[in-house]
Formats: structure tokens, C-alpha cells, sequence
């Protein structure tokens, strides 16, 4: 399974810098080197050069790509639409520039940009100008990135007067000023506010739900939903710029159970640096001129109210080359840093994570790149321009061609994903998933049970004086307290050798380690729970067998006489008949919850695999009410005393592993139905034991010596075994369903969406108006 990861929030700078980076042979912003503006005359780069040099990068990022694991197709004429509305609209917003035409052509690789533009001043002057350059494409993971550049500027006017100052022809100083100021107010506005992103949500991952049910007990549900979490990042790409299409082949990577940390902890700075002096970055680095300019990454941590740890991963053109933990204390600004590590070898693309070790959330990523080398400029025609094109396009095709989406025209935008690569996803985002559903105790009905009293057999008292024996020792039962533990290996390996693919450097995991003891942690918990309840199991049969013995105490100091007229009043009663009726109304409270957890996932989607566990302190309460019939005053006044409060409780049984069901797949969901699946819990004490063990002179008055058994024996009828304690709470697990979310895309204030559709080869969105 691959990893990865990439963080929605991009400095300002950093997006001036790629800029900087990806436009060829110029720098744009400030922040970098000052611009290097073209004169008027100047003519721009040629064309067909610029078409077959990017055909060229193109062609070496596909033969780069390992895999290609998701597609996704734009529909240019929208995208044009997109950009050309944001720019306008920026150019709008200075009250200085607007844009008369504006026009992009898709064509070879290249999505060159033409402008007709008009300059305003204080006075009302209006000046013409033109202006050309080319718009470069990239992707992310989560968002698709524009970066415009007018490579060509000059103004068209001819004897004008503008800011104060009256020109026969536009002179260098002027055009230069413009050019500046068109570059930084309208595309640096536009960078610098993030508005040159498309977030595109390609391949979203949705949540699970689990949960159970109690039949014959008010038939309640308990259910719960945990979102998948996990971070896609790209390892590689490659772009197809076609004349209808733009198609991005990607080969991503996951890093599962990272999620957005709490607003509260940030990282307010983050750079690359050179060195690290008196705790500050020195040699900032926000452009690489080589792989040795990065040494260190800072980052800043503030609002930290506990002490914490951090991780800083470090990444080397997508994928993970090392990690180191960090740790923060409470402060209002703590600074730290970590060191790459001994990396060998050409990086183009530095990226590091800041994930909070124990929640596993991201809380800032930051990226430096070195420029990808330009190819020698050679003059070249269109012929050979579109030779070079119509070759890598039968190349991007043959590597797509799995792809069913690969020769459909999007209304907006398509995304597929390999099957194969989305199993292995969502096996790694459920693996370490825990999701805990509780009853609703509250909303449990009141139930009420009925039962006959018959006569008691009390043919084996016996009223002389005799001794009692001593209680049975009780023991705390403990085998069924197994101590499990986590034992997963979160080694992984930092560095390979690449003549035979070993590892030469190991290292531990760090989140995997947090996840580790946070499993193991459970465990001990459960165990104590466990413990603790067999403690109190011993504590009631402690209770019981001190009952038994003061029964057999009261009967044997009873008079004689007294203890054989109750017992002839008993014999006297006729067999079978009922003797009193007995009633009970009770209601649950307390605490009873499932756990779900190890899921797997079984062959191609197949089935899915679980663990579930009981975990239950639910408690039931209510009264006993006996009423007499036919019986001598004496021993009904005894009976009718027996009506008392009650309550007895659940008790938790071991976990049911292992529990396998087919997922079904429907639309955007897979769903596991658990059909004739069931758990029984056992309540103790019963209710009579219960009433008796804490109230041991109502067998007493009966002067007969009657013990809680013998009364049990003596219940009859359908819910007689609630009142002997053998009432059984049937739990059955609900259908457990993963559902899909849809792919989004944002763009000018409105939300595109595409469902899951998942086939036999692949996942696919379609995004549409």
C-alpha cells in the first residue's frame, strides 16, 4: 500500500514561487528576483518551440509514472470559462485595467493566453494595450491549480497622454511600469487569494456506519457513523492538453486516518531553510536551486494548551523518505524543526507533513520545488511540433487505455479510479477504524412479566435443631479477561538499496505506534472492566451463600412447634394448584454499547470482515408484587411480605470475532447484511435472588427454613424465567454500510458534484452542471 498526503492551505508565497518556477525563463513576483520585463519589439518565444518542449516534459513525466491509479478529464471550454471570468473579474476590481478580449487556445500541450487590454488612469486616459503568455496546469490531490503568465507586453497607443505625462510612442519605463503592476494586481491579487485553485474533491471517501439492534426489547437500534479519514497525494503526473480536453493521469498515494486538526493548535510560520540559527531558520529556501538547499524544515507551533508531539514527514517527490517526532510544549509559541535526513540522489519536489502524533491530523504542509529543466530551445516548425504531439498522445492513450472514461468528453469534469487501487484505499482507511454505537437507555420501554407461585416442596424440612454448614468460598472468575494486546510491526523502511530493493534503514512509525497504544489502551481498559465485574459476581454469590446459611440458622432456632404447623399448612395446599400470582414491572438504565472494529475487506469488494464486542452495564430495575390466594393468614402475610424492589444487570460476554457477510454494492454504498446473526446476554442476579440476598428475614418469617432456590423451582409459567434470572437480551448487528461520497468540484461560487459509480474494473464521477 502506497502513502500520502497533501494539505489544502498553500502560503502566499509558495504560490508566487511555483509561479516563479513553472513560468519558463521568467520570474514574476515580488518576493523573488525583480521581473524580467520584454521590451516592445522584443518577439515572443516561438510557438512550435514552446509546444514541442512541453510535449517533450510531458512525454518523460508519463514514462515516469509507475502506475496510473486515477483519471481525470476536463472539459476545456468550462475551464477557459473559469479562468477567464476570474481574471476579468480581478482586472475589474483594480478600477485600472480591463480586459476588451481575452481569448485562450488550447492546442498541443500549451494553453497559450491572448489579451486585449485597456489601461485607465486618474484623469480618464485610456491606454491600448496587448499582451500575451501561456497558462500551466497542475494538480495536487485536492485541487487543480491555474498558473497564468503574460510572457509579452506592450502598449498599442500612439500620441497619448497618461498619469501626467504626454507620449508620442510608449517608452520602455512606461511599458515596464504597466507590465508590473499588471502582473501583480491583477495575477498576483489572484494568487495571492488562493482564487487560481479549483478544489476538486477526485477521489473522496465517505464514511461507514455500524450498529445493532435488540429484538424483543423494544426493538431499539443503536447506530453510529465514522467518516473515512485519509490524504491523497500525488507521486506523479502527467498532462494531456488536447484541443476539447485537458486529461490529468495520476499516480496517488494514501496516508490513511489523518484528519484536520482543531482550529485551536496552528502552525503560524513554516519554511524550508538552509540552517538553523538561534532557534530561526536561516537560508530560507522558498525556490530550489539544488537538492542541498534544503536542510532543515521550521515550523512554529502556537495554542498549544498541553504538551503535544508532532511529526514532521518528509516526502521526496511524493513518496515518504523520513520522519521525525517533535515535541511541543503548552505555549503560546513554540518553535522546532527536524533535519532530512541523509538523501541521496535528484529531488525535484520537497513536501513536508506537520501531523499531531496522537489525533493524526494534519496541521500545515509546506512544498519547495527545483524547476524542471527546460529542453535546449531549438527552432522548430509546426509540422514537427505536431509530429511530437500526435506521439505522446498515442503514448497517453495506450497507458489510459484501461481507463473507460479515457475518449468521453466531460460536461465539466470525470473521474475514474482503478478499482484495485480503491480497495486498497478503503482497506487501509478501515483498518484501524473503531466505531462504538450506545443504546439509548432512556428511550427503553417498561416491561412487565407475570408468573404462578405453586406449591412449595418443603417435604425435606426438617424442623429439629441441627448445625449449618459453612458458605462455599466464592472465587473471582477471571478466565474469560483474556489480555489481548496490539503487536502490529510499525517498522517501516526509510531507505532502499536500489541495485536489490532492500532496506538499509529502518525506522518507527510514529502514527502507527499512537495507533498502536491507543488499541492497547482499550484493551486494558476492557480487561479492568471485566475484572471488575467478575469481582462483583463474587461479591453477589458471597451474598447468596450468607443468605442460604442465615435461613438455615432461623429455621433451626425456630420452635418446633412453629416450624411443622407452617410446614403442615404448606403440605396441605393441592398440588399444581396455583398459590399466588406474581408480577414484576421493571425498566432498563445504564449503559449497553458496541464495539466494531479490525474490518477487512475480503477478495475484490466481496465481503467485509469484523470484529464485535458487548460491552454492558445495563441495569434492570423494578418490583416483585406476590398476592396470595388460598393460603392460611399466617403464610400469605409471608408471601405477600416477599413483594420488594429489584434489580439485577446484564452481564458482558467475550468478543465475537471474525463475523464475515458478502458486500452487496448499490450506487454510491457496499453493504454487509448480518441476516441470522445474534448475541444472547444472561442477567444476574435473578430477581428473587435479588430481593431475597438483600432482604434475608422475608424467607425467614415464613419459619420454614425456604431457601431462594426452592422458592425459583416453585415459579411457573411463560415468563418464568425472568423471574429466575435466565432472561436472555438478544443483540443482532444492523446491515453495516459504506457509503461513498460524492466527487465535488468548486469553482465561482458553485458546487459540482458526481455520485460514486462503482463498476467491476473501476470508480467513476462524472461532474456536471
Amino acid at each position: 500500500m502506497k502513502l500520502i498526503l497533501k494539505s489544502p492551505k498553500i502560503r502566499m508565497q509558495y504560490l508566487l514561487t511555483r509561479l516563479t518556477c513553472l513560468a519558463v525563463a521568467t520570474q514574476l513576483m515580488a518576493g523573488c528576483s525583480m521581473l524580467e520585463i520584454l521590451q516592445p519589439g522584443v518577439p515572443t518565444s516561438d510557438q512550435a518551440s514552446l509546444q514541442t518542449q512541453r510535449t517533450e516534459h510531458a512525454a518523460q513525466a508519463l514514462l515516469e509514472l509507475e502506475d496510473i491509479d486515477t483519471l481525470i478529464r476536463l472539459d476545456n471550454d468550462w475551464l477557459e470559462e473559469q479562468i477567464s471570468a476570474e481574471l476579468t473579474s480581478q482586472a475589474s476590481a483594480t478600477g485600472k485595467y480591463s480586459f476588451r478580449r481575452l481569448k485562450l487556445n488550447f492546442i498541443r500541450q500549451t494553453i497559450s493566453i491572448d489579451a486585449s487590454i485597456d489601461i485607465n488612469d486618474q484623469q480618464g486616459n485610456v491606454l491600448s494595450a496587448s499582451a500575451d503568455g501561456e497558462i500551466l496546469l497542475d494538480f495536487s490531490g485536492e485541487h487543480l491549480e491555474w498558473l497564468p503568465h503574460f510572457s509579452n507586453f506592450q502598449v498599442n497607443s500612439r500620441n497619448f497622454m497618461f498619469e501626467d505625462g504626454t507620449y508620442a510612442e510608449p517608452v520602455p519605463e512606461l511599458t515596464q511600469t504597466l507590465y508590473r503592476s499588471l502582473s501583480g494586481d491583477v495575477i498576483g491579487a489572484i494568487i495571492e487569494r488562493g482564487d487560481n485553485t479549483i478544489p476538486l474533491s477526485a477521489v473522496p471517501l465517505g464514511e461507514v456506519e455500524a450498529g445493532a439492534s435488540l429484538p424483543g426489547f423494544s426493538n431499539l437500534p443503536a447506530m453510529q457513523s465514522h467518516a473515512l479519514r485519509g490524504v491523497f497525494m500525488v507521486a506523479g503526473s502527467a498532462m494531456l492538453i488536447d484541443s476539447s480536453t485537458s486529461a490529468i493521469a495520476l499516480d496517488m498515494t494514501f496516508i490513511p486516518d489523518l484528519s484536520t486538526c482543531p482550529a485551536d493548535v496552528v502552525v503560524s510560520r513554516a519554511e524550508f531553510a538552509s540552517d538553523i540559527a538561534s532557534r530561526e531558520p536561516a537560508g530560507v529556501v522558498r525556490q530550489l536551486g539544488s537538492t542541498a538547499d534544503v536542510q532543515y524544515f521550521f515550523s512554529e507551533i502556537s495554542g498549544a494548551k498541553r504538551p503535544l508531539t508532532i511529526v514532521h514527514y518528509w516526502f521526496a517527490d511524493g513518496l515518504p523518505v523520513s520522519a521525525e517526532e517533535l515535541a511541543v510544549g503548552p505555549s503560546e509559541r513554540w518553535r522546532t524543526w527536524s533535519s532530512k535526513g541523509a538523501i541521496s540522489g535528484d529531488v525535484r519536489r520537497w513536501e513536508v507533513l506537520v501531523v499531531e502524533k496522537e489525533s493524526g491530523c494534519i496541521l500545515h504542509s509546506n512544498t519547495v520545488r527545483i524547476p524542471a529543466p527546460e529542453t535546449t530551445s531549438v527552432p522548430t516548425d509546426t509540422a514537427a511540433a505536431r509530429k511530437a504531439f500526435t506521439a505522446y498522445k498515442e503514448q497517453f492513450g495506450l497507458r489510459t487505455a484501461a481507463f473507460t472514461i479515457a475518449e468521453d468528453q466531460p460536461i465539466i469534469a470525470q473521474v475514474e479510479v482503478q478499482r484495485q487501487f480503491f480497495r486498497e484505499v478503503l482497506q487501509a482507511a478501515l483498518a484501524d477504524l473503531n466505531i462504538v454505537a450506545n443504546f439509548d437507555s432512556s428511550a427503553f420501554a417498561a416491561l412487565r412479566f407475570t408468573a404462578e407461585l405453586l406449591p412449595i416442596d418443603v417435604a425435606d424440612v426438617v424442623c429439629e435443631h441441627r448445625d449449618c454448614p459453612p458458605p462455599p468460598a466464592c472465587k473471582t472468575v477471571v478466565t474469560q479477561c483474556k489480555r489481548l494486546r496490539d503487536t502490529r510491526d510499525c517498522s517501516s523502511c526509510k531507505f532502499r538499496n536500489p541495485l536489490n530493493n532492500r532496506c538499509v534503514s529502518e525506522a518507527i512509525d510514529p502514527l502507527c505506534e499512537a495507533s498502536r497504544n491507543r488499541q492497547n489502551a482499550k484493551y486494558e481498559a476492557d480487561r479492568a472492566a471485566c475484572i471488575a465485574e467478575a469481582e462483583a459476581a463474587r461479591i453477589e454469590c458471597n451474598q447468596l451463600a450468607a443468605q442460604a446459611v442465615e435461613s438455615c440458622q432461623i429455621e433451626s432456632g425456630f420452635e418446633g412447634s412453629a416450624c411443622e404447623s407452617s410446614k403442615a399448612a404448606m403440605q396441605s395446599l393441592q398440588a399444581g394448584a396455583s398459590r399466588s400470582r406474581v408480577s414484576a414491572q421493571t425498566r432498563a438504565g445504564g449503559k449497553l454499547t458496541t464495539n466494531f472494529s479490525n474490518f477487512r475487506i475480503e477478495g475484490d469488494l466481496e465481503g467485509l470482515k469484523l470484529d464485535m464486542t458487548l460491552k454492558s452495564d445495563l441495569q434492570l430495575e423494578g418490583t416483585l408484587a406476590f398476592r396470595p390466594d388460598g393460603i392460611d393468614p399466617p403464610l400469605a402475610e409471608c408471601i405477600a411480605a416477599w413483594s420488594a424492589p429489584f434489580k439485577n444487570r446484564f452481564a458482558t460476554i467475550p468478543a465475537v470475532n471474525n463475523l464475515l457477510a458478502d458486500l452487496q454494492e448499490s450506487g454510491d454504498a457496499l453493504t454487509a447484511n448480518w441476516s441470522g446473526f445474534g448475541l444472547n446476554i444472561d442477567t444476574n442476579p435473578s430477581p428473587l435472588e435479588s430481593v431475597f440476598v438483600g432482604n434475608p428475614q422475608l424467607l425467614a418469617n415464613c419459619k420454614i427454613g425456604l431457601t431462594v432456590s426452592e422458592v425459583e423451582q416453585a415459579i411457573s409459567g411463560d415468563d418464568a424465567e425472568f423471574f429466575t434470572g435466565n432472561i436472555e437480551l438478544e443483540i443482532r448487528p444492523l446491515p453495516t454500510i459504506i457509503r461513498l461520497d460524492p466527487a465535488t468540484l468548486l469553482s465561482g461560487g458553485n458546487v459540482h458534484t458526481g455520485e460514486a459509480k462503482l463498476s467491476d474494473r473501476h470508480l467513476r464521477y462524472d461532474l456536471g452542471n
